[in-house]
C-alpha cells in the first residue's frame, strides 16, 4: 500500500492552515481586525506584510485571475518547470501586487512591480524546481495586493518522476 496517498490530505490541510495564518496576519496588519498589527514584530511577518505596513493607506481595487490552479502533469526531477497566472484589475483604482511568496524555496514567483491600471492585465510567473522531490506535490503561492481580500492563493501541482 502506498503511504504517500494518505499523506496528501494531511499536506492539503497543513497548507490550508498556513494560508489561513498568512491571511490572518495580513488582515491584522491592514487594520482589519481589532488587534493592533504593530504588536506583531515585523521580522515575524511575511515580507509582503512588511511592505504593506510601510505604505500609506492604499485604495482597494479588485483582481480576477483567469485560473488559480496549474497542473504540470508528469515532470522529471531534474527539469525546472514554468507557468504563468494571468490576472486583470477589475476595480477602479491602480492594482499593486505587494508581494508573492511560495510555500517553499522550490516555488519562486515573479510579479509586476509597477501598478496595473483599472481594466488592464498582468501576469505572475512561477518557476518550480523539483530537484530532490519524487511523487505528487502541490505548492501554493500567496499573492498580497491592495484588494479585498488582501491575499489570493495560486496552486501548482506536479507528479515528479526520477530522471534517467
Amino acid at each position: 500500500m502506498n503511504t504517500n496517498r494518505f499523506l496528501i490530505p494531511v499536506w492539503i490541510i497543513a497548507l490550508s492552515l498556513a494560508a489561513l495564518t498568512v491571511s490572518t496576519v495580513v488582515q491584522m496588519a491592514l487594520g482589519l481586525s481589532a488587534i493592533n498589527a504593530n504588536s506583531v514584530p515585523a521580522m515575524d511577518m511575511p515580507s509582503a506584510v512588511v511592505a504593506k505596513n510601510s505604505l500609506p493607506n492604499l485604495p482597494l481595487t479588485g483582481i480576477d485571475f483567469a485560473e488559480q490552479f496549474h497542473d504540470f502533469g508528469i515532470i522529471r526531477d531534474n527539469t525546472k518547470s514554468y507557468t504563468g497566472f494571468s490576472f486583470t484589475n477589475t476595480g477602479k483604482e491602480p492594482l499593486l501586487i505587494l508581494g508573492a511568496e511560495g510555500s517553499c524555496g522550490c516555488t519562486v514567483p515573479t510579479w509586476p512591480k509597477e501598478p496595473i491600471a483599472p481594466g488592464k492585465s498582468g501576469k505572475i510567473e512561477i518557476a518550480f524546481d523539483p530537484t530532490g522531490k519524487i511523487g505528487e506535490h502541490s505548492k501554493i503561492v500567496t499573492i498580497t495586493s491592495n484588494t479585498q481580500p488582501t491575499t489570493t492563493i495560486l496552486t501548482i501541482k506536479a507528479t515528479i518522476i526520477k530522471s534517467e
